[in-house]
């Protein structure tokens, strides 16, 4: 396996239909290899010398195109599969007759070249054609002479029986790896996008939702609203002093404290409230069906919790305070509004010193 294919397992991404094949392409290169092997000792036992060289040197050649495939030449150990099939079966229909069921090797090739993706249809079809032609060939000219090594009719039937099995595995592995592979890529695909959705709609700091997917999920709420349900509350968060933090503690501390402090939130709030990072040091809570008085109870819940617990960072304890500005939500106003009137409350908090909650009718 080459580097950009580990790169993509790695990362859990969709594999590419090229990596596909190639792993399709090897498979076949192993059991073509064994076959081969499989058919040297039939023609040792059989003391046809001349056949079990043949074969055992097919067996090499698939062993070298399965090392080739695997350090990602799968072009040049596919375009050797063909020749390798092809000349092989042609080879061994010329010596042993038609009834011998060597044709079977070629016809074998067949749907690995239609699962080729970097293949053009047109240069598809037209090998194809050949390979067919290439059959019918094999057929006509078995019919006008006679093999070159005669051997019982038991054991030509035996040799066709036991290629028709091989042609019949072959074929059905190869699809069965091609159809596994697949739907491994579908399921890769569907959990890269899931990771694409995750990263377009979460803050990766807190791992909460980002601000565009608040701002959709205020508009859906004042849609609830506005079809006769109750009005909502905003919550504008901001931590006191946040430069200072990450001036004496490094950024890193900063984000500690941001993490912690959004984990205290969310574990402070109802499973029907929203909590988003809004930017920077800020974080903006969705209180549905909740009045202002509500809003405040609940923000300075949500203080005292922080207030009560510690934010120690590499045996540091880092002073944490909050301030909330909260604002209500009406069908009277937009959510432009809305959410201006949590952030003047929020102002206010810091006007009148801090660590407080702020109001805004």
């Amino acid at each position: 396996m080459n580097r950009s294919h580990q790169v993509f397992e790695k990362n859990g991404l969709p594999q590419t239909k090229n990596y596909r094949f190639s792993i399709v392409l090897k498979n076949f290169a192993l059991i073509s290899l064994i076959s081969f092997l499989f058919f040297t000792g039939i023609f040792s036992w059989l003391s046809l010398w001349g056949m079990a060289l043949v074969c055992g040197t097919c067996a090499w050649l698939w062993a070298v195109i399965f090392l080739v495939n695997r350090n990602g030449l799968y072009r040049i150990s596919f375009l050797f599969g063909i020749i390798i099939s092809t000349t092989f079966s042609l080879f061994a229909t010329y010596l042993l007759g038609w009834t011998s069921g060597f044709f079977y090797t070629t016809l074998m090739i067949i749907p690995l070249i239609f699962l080729n993706s970097k293949m053009n249809q047109v240069i598809k079809v037209m090998i194809v054609s050949m390979i067919g032609g290439l059959i019918l060939l094999m057929f006509m000219l078995s019919s006008l002479q006679t093999p070159l090594w005669t051997l019982e009719q038991t054991t030509l039937r035996w040799l066709n029986t036991i290629n028709l099995i091989f042609a019949v595995v072959i074929l059905s592995i190869t699809g069965h790896y091609f159809e596994t592979a697949a739907s491994d890529a579908e399921r890769a695909l569907i959990l890269a996008n899931k990771k694409l959705t995750g990263l377009a709609t979460t803050d990766p700091v807190t791992n909460l939702v980002n601000r565009r997917t608040m701002m959709s999920r205020i508009e859906q709420e004042k849609e609830r609203m506005e079809r006769g349900g109750k009005s909502f509350t905003l919550i504008m968060v901001d931590i006191d002093n946040f430069k200072q933090v990450n001036d004496e503690y490094g950024h890193d501390g900063g984000d500690f404290v941001l993490v912690n402090l959004a984990e205290m939130i969310s574990l402070s709030l109802r499973k029907q409230d929203e909590i988003a990072r809004w930017g920077g040091d800020e974080f903006l809570i969705l209180l549905p069906e909740t009045d202002l008085e509500g809003g405040r109870i609940v923000a300075e819940k949500i203080r005292a919790r922080i207030l009560r617990s510690p934010f120690v960072y590499r045996e540091m304890d880092i002073p944490v305070t909050v301030t909330f500005g909260v604002g209500l939500c009406d069908s009277n106003v937009g959510i432009g509004s809305c959410i201006r009137k949590a952030d003047q409350a929020l102002y206010v908090g810091k006007q009148a010193g801090k660590n407080r909650v702020g109001i805004v009718k």
